[in-house]
């Protein structure tokens, strides 16, 4: 038998041990391992029960995707699908029993569904993130879910696709035991009475109990429906129609239904680009815990500087278990901000994401001061604030600026909201200590959040892309499109980041000062003349009421009396397409500077520092999907004097000269 599944016997219960090291992936070769193991198994006379279970730390954490359709290697066609092992495992004719400890993510979820009897170390957490990766399950869990839990529950688990944990509902009711130590003795334990009693099979697909109300079940259904109208996830529509089915059909119908709508989505663009994403996520943390080693157990960092920043760099640290010295040079900048922490961290305890233990370990953990005196005895400092970089720091400590200013050894950019994003860029100038770049990478991590590093001497990559979209918005207006469009079109995209509504966010003189070259106009310079400020003041591009938004038409007549309007305006989809087009001309350079190393590194940065929707992948995805050779005609068409912006990058020839993708740069 392979090494990836071992089984050891003791007494009638057959332990099937599932050894996968690192992620315990159930992969082509586990599912025939497994199956073959099983099968051998259930014809022993001498085995009662049978008890699954995974070597280390957690029972799965890997996310084995399908290949689109006729990609599969030869392993994968001759190894059970992951439905039929699960199927098999359902219909084993003696009980089975799966032990899961610490992390258990789709298949490894699936497959322990699939099993009669479920328990569950305390610290375990279970997660079905297909829908993340533009699929639906396809080991039967939407099926299997609805009958176990109800619709409700089961939606919850399969559209969240976030890990949760075993403790609570809705995934506690899925468990027949949650121990708290020795999950492996327990479950022995609990394997003997079913042995004693002769206790038969209980498979999930007869479980009535998420049936019982069906009025509920499809009030349920309807309700999720309506709040679903219009979302563009394809995946998302799929699984709720699967789960539908779990109701209306047999389960090997519902089955079916579930295989056709993986099927299906594994092939779409939408599910190639959420996989890239995906992909892009897991290839950053894979590095980062490389960097772990860097950072000491328990960390103290130094955060010199008030305001906005700081607070949320303060209040994430502390989430995070980091130990924090906050200096500022105002001490009442300081007490506003300390307010600012302890209401933060006081709604964390109320909405139960933290005991009262918890709050009161993290504001002792919390040192405030002056600036010198909050630097002694740290590992590292984040500069939060101008002003603070003469502060002195302990021998070896880096220092780290979290503000826009050029780079020169390691800096950090943090996602807004720091408190809630999810993402970080280590920025590396020319004079960075390797060492320095390792802490950072791990510092950004131990703060819960992805780290991209990018070598620069200023610009994240975030802040390039926002630049360029803002260029050419203003370029496009410069050949006589309407402003109110170019947001649409952005609008269009599911992207929340309209540039001209994004402007009167910020305030109209945040951009007037920005240099446009010969030919092009800063519209927003001219819209601030006429005393229009943006939102604050009610006036900008828009006009803000309590209402909502609505176009300024004397905006509109201001710009067309400066240059005509287009004489064949752009449809949305081409206004979309050309600011697609100049973001991958800049993702090209970025790539040719080797600012970042891939591809993927810019559409995730889109993604997680941008909001640039999951599904779309981002401008680099889009330029390879449409063709480079097409994408290089657009930014030829475009006659604007802005020519870094528009004029394609020599790397655009180059890859097209090779029939190469920029997917192909660094893989």
């Amino acid at each position: 038998m392979p090494d990836l599944v071992h089984r050891h016997v003791a007494g009638g219960i057959a332990v099937l041990e599932i050894a996968n090291p690192p992620a315990n992936l159930i992969s082509a070769p586990v599912r025939s391992a497994l199956s073959a193991a099983l099968a051998e198994t259930l014809e022993d006379p001498g085995i009662d029960v049978l008890l699954i279970v995974a070597a280390g730390r957690d029972f799965c954490t890997g996310l084995d995707l399908p290949q689109p359709r006729g990609f599969a290697a030869r392993g994968e066609r001759e190894a059970p699908t992951l439905s039929a092992l699960c199927a098999e495992i359902e219909a084993a004719t003696k009980p089975v029993v799966a032990a899961i400890q610490g992390q258990v993510f789709s298949s490894g979820a699936e497959l322990a569904l699939a099993a009669h009897y479920r328990l569950a170390g305390a610290g375990a957490q279970i997660a079905f993130p297909e829908v993340r990766v533009g699929l639906s399950p396809r080991g039967g869990s939407t099926q299997r879910l609805p009958r176990l839990l109800g619709a409700d529950p089961a939606l919850d688990l399969l559209l969240g696709g976030r890990p949760v944990t075993v403790r609570r509902p809705p995934a506690r009711a899925l468990f027949d035991a949650v121990v708290a130590e020795d999950l492996r003795g327990a479950a022995l334990r609990f394997c003997a009475p079913l042995q004693e009693a002769g206790s038969g099979p209980r498979p999930s697909a007869a479980a009535q109990a998420g049936l019982r109300d069906p009025v509920g079940y499809q009030a349920a259904i309807a309700r999720r429906r309506a709040q679903l109208a219009g979302h563009p996830e394809a995946a998302r529509h799929a699984i709720l129609d699967c789960v539908e089915a779990a109701q209306l059909l047999p389960f090997e119908a519902g089955l079916a239904r579930e295989a056709d709508a993986c099927l299906e989505l594994a092939g779409s663009d939408q599910a190639l680009a959420m996989r890239q994403i995906f992909l892009a996520e897991r290839r950053l943390l894979a590095g980062a815990a490389q960097d772990a080693a860097h950072l000491p157990e328990e960390v103290r960092i130094a955060v010199l500087g008030g305001g906005p920043l700081a607070t949320e760099i303060v209040i994430c640290a502390l989430k995070h278990g980091i130990a924090v010295n906050w200096g500022t040079r105002d001490p009442s900048r300081l007490r506003a901000g300390m307010n600012e922490v302890t209401a933060a961290l006081t709604a964390q305890k109320a909405r139960g994401a933290v005991t009262e233990a918890d709050l009161r370990v993290m504001l002792d953990r919390l040192k405030l001061g002056e600036s010198h005196k909050m630097a002694e005895g740290i590992h590292a400092a984040i500069i939060a604030a101008r002003g603070q970089g003469a502060v002195p720091l302990p021998p070896g400590a880096p220092r780290f600026k979290a503000f826009p200013d050029p780079v020169a050894q390691v800096d950090l950019r943090f996602a807004p909201p720091v408190t809630h994003a999810n993402f970080a860029e280590v920025l590396v100038g020319p004079g960075a200590d390797p060492e320095a770049v390792q802490f950072a990478r791990a510092l950004v991590r131990r703060m819960g959040k992805l780290p991209l590093v990018v070598a620069t001497r200023g610009d994240a990559v975030t802040d390039r892309m926002m630049m360029t979209l803002q260029a050419a918005a203003d370029a496009l207006v410069d050949l006589g499109e309407d402003p109110f469009a170019i947001d649409a079109a952005v609008r269009g995209l599911d992207w929340p980041r309209a540039p001209f509504e994004m402007r009167d966010i910020a305030g109209l003189a945040d951009g007037a000062g920005r240099p446009r070259p010969e030919g092009a106009r800063n519209w927003s310079a001219l819209v601030l003349q006429t005393g229009r400020q943006g939102l604050a003041t009610g006036r900008g591009f828009y006009l803000h009421r309590e209402e909502g938004r609505v176009p300024d038409p004397a905006v509109r007549k201001l710009i067309d009396d400066m240059r005509p309007p287009a004489p064949q305006p752009r449809d949305l989809d081409a206004l979309a397409e050309c600011l697609m087009t100049a973001l991958a001309n800049a993702g090209a350079r970025l790539l040719a500077d080797r600012a970042v190393a891939r591809s993927d590194d810019i559409d995730l940065a889109m993604h997680l520092g941008l909001g640039f929707p999951r599904w779309r992948g981002g401008p680099m995805m889009a330029a390879d999907r449409a063709g480079l050779f097409h994408v290089k005609r657009i930014l030829d068409s475009v006659d604007h004097p802005d020519r870094r912006l528009w004029e394609p990058h020599p790397i655009w020839a180059d890859l097209v000269k090779n029939g190469r993708r920029f997917a192909d740069l660094g893989a």
